[in-house]
């Protein structure tokens, strides 16, 4: 499994049973893609551009500590994605298929499309693709370490 999300509580909330079985078979797998909490600049731009702006830190921390959470209780995630530049869409794959969810380029309030796909579709190409390029640019810490870039970013 390969999350890329801003925070997703209310997902994270309404699957934590299905996550963690998931987590408990043998040979699964979980990849996580959260915000850099220390880029100032994404968190000045996520802030502005969501009607829960002022949280956005708070509801990313918690993120954070979901996903620290799950590796100490079943081994993984083994690590974490850190990434700064500003989203233009959420992801949620598994297996051989994903669900990629659009964000809007303005803050008005409006539904947004999500489009199920398979890995071997244009879109799954080009998401294994970004995922490669998103491990070359994102940082990678720890589960366990999240707790301290929590506290750097803490003003």
């Amino acid at each position: 499994m390969a999350l890329y999300f801003i925070h997703s509580r209310r997902w994270r909330e309404n699957h934590d049973a299905a996550i963690k079985a998931f987590l408990g078979r043998a040979g699964t797998t979980l990849e996580a893609f959260l915000p850099d909490l220390e880029s100032h600049e994404l968190m000045f731009s996520l802030g502005k551009h969501f009607e829960d702006g002022p949280l956005i830190p708070s509801l990313i921390a918690d993120a954070y500590r979901y996903f620290a959470r799950l590796a100490r209780d079943f081994g993984k995630p083994t690590q974490v994605w850190l990434f700064g530049r500003y989203p233009t869409y959420s992801f949620y794959k598994f297996d051989r298929r994903a669900v990629m969810a659009l964000y809007s380029n303005t803050s008005a309030k409006k539904e947004l499309p999500a489009f199920e796909i398979t890995t071997d579709s244009i879109l799954g190409k080009f998401l294994a693709a970004d995922m490669e390029d998103l491990k070359k640019e994102c940082r990678k810490r720890a589960p366990l370490d999240l707790e301290t870039v929590i506290g750097n970013a803490t003003p």
